[in-house]
């Protein structure tokens, strides 16, 4: 298994992690080109957490402001 992330930067969501995991050699050159770097599968998996943790803050971010504008009705 090859673990391949890249950072970017959405312009409504911020910074965003990607990630791929290719089992075949010669597919992971098409990711690098992309601009994806391998890693190992520790910073695969930290890089998975920050992403998740990421989302996490989005929706609740999001459900507080829902509650906000349900609150002043």
């Amino acid at each position: 298994m090859i673990y391949l992330h890249r950072y970017s930067t959405a312009a409504a969501d911020g910074p965003t992690i990607d990630m791929v995991v290719v089992e075949d050699e010669h597919v992971a050159p098409r990711y690098e080109a992309q601009g994806y770097a391998r890693c190992t599968p520790e910073s695969f998996r930290e890089a998975w957490r920050l992403r998740d943790e990421r989302a996490l803050a989005r929706l609740r971010a999001a459900i507080s402001l829902e509650e906000r504008a349900v609150g002043q009705l």
